[in-house]
């Protein structure tokens, strides 16, 4: 493994060689260019100013006048080196040589034999050659986007050899790494079978890739896809090379992926993909669990397969649609039949798949056909006890006010009383429900609209004056603010309202309308009779336990009110007396509308 792949000195980087020639004696010069040119060698003169050769040939008299240039030209080329092959003459001895011994790699004397000469040339071009794959080997391993070390294959397997992505991958400096081996990156949550996967691996000179939780010097652990390949010398192993990848971010959104296949594939409501075409890529085993064909059949078949074609056209609308609007989630509704053949409705939420172009969409479905008939029934449940409590509560009221008419006993006659009180307590109570039905549903925000909160707090404290005229009413509001309500919105004000003046025999209401950053916002407050702490709890955290039953449903509706409406609902004492205060969103004015004045 690693055999040198490289082609011979005359292919390498496929150009041909070059060699400057600059001999003072025209009759060897003529000679040894004759024998470049037989070589295929292509010869360059000092008149041409060559700024890109291979080997220089001089004597040493006109070695001294190129002296400088061959030093520029090895400083412009390191760590490439530029040899020189100095010709001696027969009357000049080796002694000649001495003042510029530094810069000659071989000496040749002339006259020599054609071999001679060939096999000397052929030795120092190799020599540049080998030195610029060695270059161009440093550059790739230096400039690599990945880490590389070079670690020796004896002993305790000290790393030699570190680019520069190792030491940014892993924060170490670069004498923090040499001499060291491979196992310092590892640490308390590697895995100790995949350490002895690579250290077997190793001793039996093989390679190996392996995905290692490995440890930077500061402490933080990444996933590291190390790749580990012996190297090869004389047939036996010199070294051994890895590759080092950090993959955290591929390794985490693999499981992050895994996550979301269990939690899909645990859904007990149909999850599933389709393509442009209708047809499954993907579906969990609820959805198959929908029709009598196996799961691994219904990938690649239509949607109809499965939900029939009225599913299929709603959801194929929903598709057109999301084709102009990818960016929005479409919600539809449907009934289908199970494999019993028993009717099911879904309420389906659609997307588009995430690709530059449109691919198909992913179907979230939920059967709420249970929620449907629970509702029907609890709607019936709900008319019948309300109109059949109402008209018991009218005979009872109408039988204890004759006892309190025609009774002479005065127990008898408080005891009317008494249980006359309690069914208009009750009377009232499931009136106050019927006119606050729509609040009652948690998904109620479908009625909420943009509504001029002022204008509508102004028309219920002006109806709530006329029943209580000796109630003082201090009102703060502008003229107008608009903001997103349900339409219940003046009728749980007026509820809240009538519970203020209801609070005292002699109390003011102060009722205040402005915005805080950007919300609206309304606070009504009393000074009579406030709530125990027990029910102000109940009613600030929205659910009453065992031990908190509040007194009335009023203010449970005006706090379902605000929350149906996007907003917040909070409740205070304020000794003497509450103050509650209701926030919206706030929304634009709608075109055309005249503020009043």
């Amino acid at each position: 493994m690693f055999e040198s792949s490289f082609q011979g000195i005359g292919e390498f980087l496929n150009r041909p060689t070059r060699v400057l020639l600059s001999l003072s004696n025209g009759r060897d010069s003529e000679l040894l260019s004759n024998k470049l040119r037989e070589m295929d060698i292509e010869v360059l003169d000092v008149e041409d100013e060559p700024d890109n050769f291979d080997l220089c040939i001089a004597d040493t008299g006109r070695f001294r006048l190129l002296a400088d240039t061959i030093e520029t030209r090895r400083a412009e080329l390191d760590p490439v080196h530029l040899p020189v092959l100095l010709v001696l003459r027969p009357n000049e001895s080796k002694a000649a040589i001495d003042a510029i011994g530094r810069y000659i790699d071989d000496v040749i004397s002339v006259p020599t034999s054609g071999d001679i000469f060939e096999h000397r040339v052929n030795a120092l071009v190799r020599t540049k050659r080998q030195s610029e794959q060695l270059a161009l080997f440093a550059r790739a391993i230096d400039d690599a986007s990945t880490g590389i070390s070079i670690a020796d294959a004896n002993g305790d397997q000290p790393v030699l050899y570190v680019n520069d992505v190792f030491l940014e991958m892993t924060g170490y400096d670069r004498e923090e790494v040499l001499g060291r081996n491979y196992w310092f990156l590892q640490g308390e949550a590697t895995d100790p079978e995949r350490i002895e996967q690579v250290r077997a691996a190793i001793d039996r000179a093989e390679p190996v890739t392996v995905e290692l939780r490995n440890y930077r010097k500061d402490g933080t652990m990444f996933w590291n896809a190390l790749e580990i390949a012996p190297v090869y010398a004389g047939g036996e192993v010199s070294h051994f090379v890895g590759f080092q990848q950090d993959i955290t971010d591929r390794v985490e959104s693999r499981q992050t992926l895994e996550r979301y296949e269990r939690i899909v594939e645990a859904a007990g409501d149909p999850i599933y993909a389709v393509d442009k075409q209708l047809r499954f890529t993907l579906l969990n085993e609820a959805t198959a669990a929908l029709s009598n064909v196996e799961r691994s059949e219904l990938l690649g078949s239509h949607l109809a397969t499965v939900f029939g074609h009225d599913h299929t056209e709603v959801l194929e609308a929903a598709m057109t649609d999301l084709t102009e609007n990818p960016g929005v989630e479409r919600t539809i509704g449907t009934v289908t039949q199970d494999r019993m053949q028993r009717p099911r409705r879904f309420q389906t939420t659609v997307a588009a798949l995430p690709s530059l172009d449109f691919e198909g969409v992913v179907c979230v479905s939920r059967d709420i056909t249970e929620d449907r008939e629970r509702e029907a029934r609890l709607s019936v449940l709900d008319r019948v006890l309300r109109h059949n409590l109402r008209n018991k509560l009218m005979v009872m009221l109408a039988q204890a006010n004759q006892i309190q008419g025609t009774a002479g006993d005065g127990d008898v006659v408080d005891a009317a009383a008494t249980i006359e009180r309690a069914g208009e307590e009750l009377l009232a109570l499931a009136e106050t429900a019927r006119k606050f039905e729509q609040t009652l549903d948690p998904t109620g925000d479908e009625r909420t609209e943009p509504v001029d909160i002022a204008d509508r707090t102004s028309h219920a404290v002006a109806e709530t004056r006329l029943e209580f005229d000796d109630i003082t009413f201090v009102v703060d509001a502008p003229n107008s603010l608009w903001a997103m309500a349900h339409t219940s919105f003046e009728l749980a004000l007026t509820e809240l309202l009538e519970r203020a003046a209801e609070s005292g025999s002699r109390v003011d209401v102060t009722v205040e309308v402005g915005t805080d950053d950007d919300r609206a916002v309304v606070r009504v407050g009393h000074d009579g009779d406030g709530l125990s702490e027990v029910e102000l709890a109940a009613l600030n955290e929205g659910a009453e336990t065992d031990l908190q039953h509040t007194s009335g449903l009023g203010l449970w509706f005006v706090r379902w009110m605000a929350v149906n409406s996007g907003g917040t609902f909070d409740i205070a004492d304020t000794d003497p007396g509450t103050v509650v205060e209701l926030t919206f969103p706030l929304a634009d004015t709608p075109p055309g509308t005249t503020t009043r004045s």
